[in-house]
């Protein structure tokens, strides 16, 4: 994966075709939310810059959005693209109806769960170039033989360095502590509600979180699996089939998810660091709180003033690594990050970013770099060089359009 027969480029946009490349269309339907719309951003230049003309438009909400969307195609080839899919017209089940009416691949990359999005019903497979951020999410996919079309890929998150670069010489370190960016928790109302509604819940997180807290390379999904059939005794097979099985899952993986970056982040982000995010930070860490940070050139200044960046994958994450990996490689900075098999598969295995497997050792690892801030440097310096060279959004444009030839053809 470290060659992949992709050549090292530099972090500028610049115009390029692909070997063979016919005339296409895409039209790139604009998401909704914090850090999504910046990667739709980057993924537009990035198609632009390999020659392909882009129409940059909302998502089409009504009938006549769809004819207009239609009419602007004329004859030429054509394809859409969308990170992630909208959730309310996908709960109206109308994706497929628009795909239908269109006619036209469609290219989704999920940098979220699709079990989320009613996925793989929510599409056509004749007419949908599927990607996913997560590798064993993907994997998982194309072993359950329920997509019926071309298996979902698996392309990882990126980063844009025009946006994410290095610090010029003399920037002040701010956060010699190090600092972490992210919230608490996605807000979700169901699985709230499954939560309270489920008796002995917080005991059973409880000791679910003693289990996981060993060793936390373990996937949280099979985790929970695994202690829901012990508890009611009930063969896997049978008990993933079940609607409110899957539904308790969901819920207790949500839960440690929360519990699991609130006790790392308190325990590795001590004196000298920042932790920025949501407001219910400040409950949990106190003065460390400094408030939200805006993605993009305010969140590269927040990196830039830091001695290392901890990264802390979120619950809906099998295996699939963060944007905050890539973004602060490109600046140079050193990461912390729970151990994920991607980060080798990613970047080697000299591990340019610093993983552990338990709380323990998050610990020794953070004092290590703080001890040794010549060696971060130089693992952050490596990492940058194989971002740039791997994983920036021209490379992820460079490899889908390589899909989409192959899915024409």
């Amino acid at each position: 994966p470290r060659s992949g027969g992709l050549p090292i480029q530099s972090g500028s946009f610049r115009q390029e075709s692909l070997p063979g490349q016919m005339l296409m269309r895409i039209f790139a339907l604009r998401p909704e939310g914090l850090v999504i719309p910046f990667i739709h951003t980057s993924m537009v230049r990035a198609f632009r810059s390999l020659g392909v003309e882009v129409l940059d438009l909302p998502f089409p909400q009504d009938e006549k959005d769809i004819h207009t969307l239609k009419y602007r195609v004329g004859s030429d080839p054509a394809a859409v693209f969308t990170v992630d899919l909208p959730i309310e017209i996908t709960r109206k089940n109308s994706i497929k109806d628009i795909q239908s009416f269109l006619g036209f691949p469609w290219i989704v990359w999920f940098v979220d769960d699709p079990d989320g999005y009613g996925f793989p019903e929510s599409c056509d497979p004749s007419l949908a170039i599927v990607f996913c951020w997560d590798r064993e999410i993907a994997r998982a996919i194309h072993m359950d033989g329920s997509w019926k079309g071309i298996s979902p890929t698996h392309l990882p998150l990126a980063t844009d360095p025009e946006v994410f670069h290095p610090k010029g010489e003399g920037f002040p370190i701010t956060f010699p502590g190090g600092v972490f960016v992210g919230s608490t928790a996605h807000p979700n109302s169901i699985l709230d509600g499954a939560a309270r509604n489920s008796p002995g819940f917080d005991e059973d997180i409880l000791n679910l979180w003693k289990l996981w807290k060993r060793d936390l390379s373990k996937v949280s999904q099979e985790l929970a699996w695994g202690f829901l059939q012990e508890k009611v005794r009930i063969g896997l097979g049978t008990l993933r089939r079940a609607p409110l099985a899957r539904l308790w899952v969901h819920a207790a993986v949500y839960r440690l998810g929360q519990r699991k970056r609130k006790e790392i982040v308190s325990r590795v982000i001590g004196e000298g660091g920042g932790i920025f995010g949501d407001p219910g930070w400040g409950q949990t860490v106190g003065n460390l709180y400094r408030g939200e940070v805006t993605y993009g050139e305010d969140l590269r200044l927040v990196y830039h003033a830091s001695a290392f960046v901890l990264d802390i994958r979120q619950p809906q994450s099998k295996t699939g690594l963060t944007q905050r990996i890539f973004d602060a490689s490109a600046c140079g900075i050193p990461v912390l990050a729970d151990f994920s098999p991607e980060l080798e598969y990613l970047f080697g295995p000299e591990r340019e970013i610093y993983a552990f497997h338990t709380l323990k050792e998050a610990q020794e690892m953070k004092n290590r770099i703080l001890l040794d801030s010549g060696s971060g440097i130089k693992k952050g310096a490596r990492a940058r060089e194989i971002v740039l060279a791997l994983h920036t959004y021209r490379n992820r444009a460079r490899q889908i359009l390589e899909a989409l030839h192959r899915f024409l053809a």
